[in-house]
């Protein structure tokens, strides 16, 4: 697809401001307290582009274990590694791009790459080219950074933090429906059919993305900044692979060591070469300010937490109980998508309720209450993981603390910075939200191999493995807690717009009044 800016269309203004003709046969009232018929299609169309990757986790986390042992692989880290390598690569090109020449043009192209990936994947014949389809999968990971920046270009301020409430919060939805389906699939047909469905959902995100309208540009066209992106890639690659080789290489090794060394000095040019260049590949210059590093850094580490402690749950219920070897509960993937769905109700709605709240009550309180549940809830799914009951209702409180993090983190990005910093802030959140996951999950799989036995080529939990991971992520929840403890007072989204959001005078008063 051409991304000229020569042959780009004219771009829309956002929802309710829109001067076009079909705009003008309905003009909905960006004040008026009822949605419009447009803003709703518009809200359900980025629910599904945006929230794919969480299902696409979904998916590939509970075909995991059929795909380690039809391939005999202890790697089976790198499935979901290399994903996440490609999406920390390509996000940053991606925010660029998409502020250039628009973010649906850019969504687009990045789904079709995601679909030929997809297409990889499920074709592979062995595990080598499964993880090279991952990595070109990866290049749609992006597409949910652009989806929530984009909610800002297209809503009046005033349903912005519904707006991302309830696509950041539909997960607890999706969560619902996709293990369900993907339980049968891998029940009846296997993880090839899981992985098809993964092709077909690419496909229904890519005729999603052509009924959402183009957003303003925000940035003039210019020369990517290529020596940034470099270093950039090459540090991350690093310190991401190392964090992969370390229990097979040992922390302490000399490679290991050597190559997480290389990657920090790789970051550190990085980071003096974009503190100088006019148009950085990503502008680190935000992080100078306390309300969005603190914001940034403090709700991407307790996040990652969330979304490892998924794989907890996957290899304690599918994983067979075998005497001295697994203390798994043996189910089938359809049970477990069935107990997920008190869970997954209760995510959704504490998403939608976020959005609603941070209009009356400040936003970094809506945070602290998250974070508490979801450490709250890893303890006790800690202590109480072996039978049904337990798992729904340890499920629920970690459940309502994840759905608000979620939402909670877009309504508090949306309060520190401006409307053309909105795609920029995502793509960083983004980058320091998967860099934590690549690195907290790797500490999950030690803790978990501290109390494993490898069986024909497959790893097996005891469950004092199992206590020993819920206690970890609640670890580094309290430690996202910690930093968060550092985030001045917060204005409300819906003032964000006002033409002070972002700007450090106005932080700098904002924090002053806490």
């Amino acid at each position: 697809m051409n991304l000229s800016p020569d042959s780009a269309p004219t771009p829309l203004a956002p929802v309710g401001t829109d001067d076009s003709p079909a705009a003008g046969r309905e003009r909905p009232d960006p004040h008026s307290p009822r949605w419009s018929a447009r803003e709703l299609r518009l809200l359900l169309a980025l629910i599904w582009p945006g929230q794919l990757l969480v299902v696409a986790g979904i998916v590939a986390a509970n075909a995991q274990p059929q795909i380690a042992q039809h391939f005999h692989t202890t790697q089976i880290a790198w499935f979901g590694l290399a994903f996440t390598l490609a999406t920390i690569l390509a996000t940053p090109f991606a925010v660029r791009l998409g502020d250039v020449h628009g973010k649906r043009r850019v969504m687009l192209v990045l789904a079709a790459a995601g679909l030929v990936g997809d297409v990889i994947t499920v074709f592979a014949p062995n595990y080598p080219v499964m993880v090279a389809g991952r990595v070109v999968g990866g290049l749609y990971g992006p597409v949910a950074v652009l989806v929530l920046a984009a909610v800002r270009d297209l809503f009046p301020p005033r349903r912005v933090a519904v707006a991302l409430g309830t696509v950041a919060g539909s997960v607890g939805v999706l969560s619902l429906v996709t293990p369900l389906l993907s339980g049968w699939l891998l029940d009846e047909f296997g993880w090839r059919g899981a992985l098809w469905f993964l092709v077909a959902s690419t496909v229904v995100a890519l005729l999603t993305l052509l009924c959402v309208p183009e957003t303003p540009r925000r940035a003039a066209p210019g020369r990517l900044d290529w020596p940034g992106a470099v270093l950039l890639g090459g540090g991350l690659a690093l310190v991401v692979f190392t964090a992969g080789q370390g229990r097979a290489w040992g922390w302490t090794s000399p490679g290991v060591s050597l190559a997480f060394a290389a990657g920090a000095a790789t970051l550190v040019a990085f980071t003096v070469r974009e503190l100088k260049v006019d148009r950085p590949i990503l502008d680190l210059r935000m992080l100078g300010r306390r309300p969005v590093a603190t914001v940034l850094v403090g709700s991407s580490i307790p996040q990652a937490a969330f979304f490892a402690s998924q794989t907890i749950l996957i290899f304690l219920a599918l994983f067979p109980a075998i005497p001295h070897v697994s203390d798994g509960l043996g189910w089938t993937t359809t049970r477990v998508a069935v107990v997920g769905i008190p869970a997954g109700l209760v995510t959704f709605a504490a998403g939608v309720a976020v959005g609603a709240m941070v209009r009356r009550v400040s936003p970094r309180a809506v945070w602290y209450a998250g974070l508490v549940l979801l450490a709250t809830g890893m303890v006790l799914a800690a202590l109480y993981h072996r039978d049904t009951a337990q798992i729904v209702w340890t499920g629920v409180v970690m459940g309502l603390g994840g759905g608000i993090l979620m939402a909670g983190q877009q309504t508090m990005i949306v309060s520190v910075v401006s409307p053309e910093e909105q795609a920029a802030a995502n793509g960083m959140s983004s980058l320091l939200t998967q860099v934590c996951l690549t690195l907290t999950s790797q500490f999950l799989y030690t803790v978990l191999a501290g109390e494993s036995t490898v069986l024909d080529g497959t790893a097996f939990y005891r469950d004092q493995a199992f206590t020993h991971a819920y206690l970890a992520m609640g670890a580094v929840v309290a430690l996202g807690l910690l930093v968060s403890l550092a985030i001045p007072a917060l204005r409300h989204p819906q003032e964000a717009d006002s033409g002070t959001a972002g700007h450090p005078a106005e932080d700098t008063r904002a924090a002053s009044d806490a």
